[in-house]
């Protein structure tokens, strides 16, 4: 077991870290029948590539957001058109405090891709064609790949869970026998090697390792220098004269992995 000092929020004893395994996915709709409709499309996704998905139903905006600032949720499938505040307003609120959460609009109407650009959605689902037909299964094999970059490293010593979205770490470095780990929510100290640590880090070539004893996360960084690296936090870091040939391709081929999940 590992003890993890979270700075600024005391001491939890005896931590374990793992890696997230069951993905959980919300499905909001106003209409338990189009819900159950769509449910059953995702498990049935989810039982043909042998994926371990809990799929959760709410009836409106308001229970989902409710729910989403104390649970964890991987994506939301979200009906536009709804009561109470419809699935556009409810896209809008999601995006202040969930930027990254992977979502998809359920709809009737086809007329909707400019907002939806604004609030950066995954894609649309026509309640008219929900089949396990080719383009689900395009837009399903862009949203797992979303998922899967949204991984989360549990914090939890049984009494006490902390979630911390592995596209929320700028670097992990070694500090003496420690470990810091910088990320969006803070600065944590590991009490861990980096070899421990690798092993919890995907390996879908978002980490690299840009100097002894620093792994940072490329999708992360802000500019690439001859000799440092500068991530989105502002922080500096060393770049060795060894590792910048492999940086260079690292990067190189993270961003054109990017472009192709977005296309």
């Amino acid at each position: 077991m590992f003890c993890v000092i979270i700075q600024n929020e005391g001491i939890l004893d005896e931590m374990g870290l793992f890696m997230q395994d069951v993905v959980n996915i919300a499905v909001v709709d106003d209409l338990a029948s189009d819900r159950e409709s769509v449910r059953a499309l995702l498990l049935g996704y989810a039982e043909n590539h042998r994926l371990d998905w809990q799929i959760t139903g709410f009836d409106s905006g308001e229970e989902f957001l409710l729910a989403a600032a104390d649970s964890h949720f991987d994506a939301v499938f979200l009906d536009i058109v709804m009561n109470g505040i419809d699935g556009m307003e409810t896209a809008r609120r999601l995006r202040r405090d969930f930027p990254d959460m992977p979502l998809v609009f359920v709809t009737t109407e086809q007329d909707y891709a400019v907002e939806g650009y604004e609030v950066e959605a995954a894609g649309f689902l026509l309640k008219e064609h929900l089949s396990p037909d080719g383009r689900f299964e395009r837009l399903m094999q862009r949203l797992s790949a979303r998922i899967q970059l949204n991984q989360v490293i549990q914090l939890s010593d049984g009494n006490v869970s902390i979630q911390m979205p592995v596209n929320d770490i700028y670097y992990v470095e070694v500090l003496n026998h420690d470990m810091l780990l910088h990320t969006k929510s803070g600065t944590h100290l590991l009490r861990m090697t980096m070899t421990d640590m690798k092993k919890l880090l995907p390996d879908d070539g978002r980490f690299f390792e840009c100097h002894r004893g620093i792994v940072i996360n490329l999708d992360t960084i802000a500019a690439l220098g001859s000799q440092v690296v500068t991530m989105k936090n502002r922080d500096i870091l060393p770049v060795s004269r060894r590792r910048r040939p492999g940086l260079e391709q690292a990067f190189a081929d993270r961003s054109i992995a990017r472009i192709r999940r977005t296309t």
